[in-house]
C-alpha cells in the first residue's frame, strides 16, 4: 500500500509535471493525438471525453490542498468534460429519430458520462499504483492534460450547445 510521504511526493511531482509541458513523445491516456471530434467512432469520442474528464478530476484531486482554486478549476473543466461526452453521444443520432430513440439516446448518454469518466479515472490511478506512481505514469497524466487541454474549444462548444438545446426544453 502506498504510504503518505510516497503520496504526497507522487502529488508534488505531479504538480510539476503539469506545470511544466512534456514533448509530444510522451505517452497519454488517450488513444489518439488529434482532436477529440476527428475521431469518427462515437464510441471511442466518448472515451476520449471521459479520459479528459477523469485526468481533470485527477488534478483536482491532487491539488485539492494546494491549490484549492486550480482545483476547482480542474473540476470545472471535469464537469465540462463530462457535459461534452454526453452532449457528443447524443448528437450521435440519425436526424430522422423517433421520440423513443431521442428517449433511449439520452438514457445512454447518461449512463456514459457518469461510468466511463469513473472508469477511466480507476484505470489512472491503477496504472500509478502499478508504476508505484513512476516519472513514466506522470509523464502520462501531463500528456493526457494536456491533450486535453487542446480541445477545450470543442469542449466549450458542445457546452453551448447543450445550453441552448436545455433553454429551449429538450432535455424536459
Amino acid at each position: 500500500m502506498l504510504n503518505y510521504s510516497k503520496w504526497v511526493k507522487s502529488a508534488v511531482l505531479s504538480a510539476i509535471v503539469c506545470i511544466f509541458p512534456l514533448p509530444s513523445i510522451a505517452a497519454s491516456f488517450l488513444e489518439t493525438e488529434k482532436p477529440i471530434m476527428e475521431i469518427k467512432d462515437e464510441h471511442r469520442r466518448a472515451e476520449a471525453w471521459g479520459t479528459c474528464a477523469a485526468a481533470y478530476d485527477l488534478m483536482s484531486l491532487v491539488q485539492a490542498e494546494a491549490s484549492p482554486a486550480y482545483s476547482k478549476q480542474m473540476s470545472d473543466k471535469s464537469n465540462g468534460a463530462v457535459l461534452a461526452l454526453y452532449m457528443d453521444y447524443f448528437m450521435g443520432m440519425p436526424s430522422e429519430a423517433d421520440s423513443s430513440q431521442i428517449s433511449a439516446r439520452v438514457k445512454m448518454a447518461e449512463v456514459l458520462s457518469e461510468s466511463i469518466p469513473e472508469t477511466q479515472l480507476t484505470a489512472m490511478m491503477a496504472a500509478g499504483e502499478q508504476s508505484q506512481y513512476s516519472e513514466e505514469w506522470l509523464n502520462s497524466i501531463s500528456r493526457t492534460l494536456e491533450l486535453c487541454l487542446s480541445n477545450l474549444d470543442e469542449q466549450q462548444q458542445l457546452i453551448d450547445l447543450w445550453r441552448t438545446m436545455y433553454a429551449s426544453g429538450m432535455f424536459e
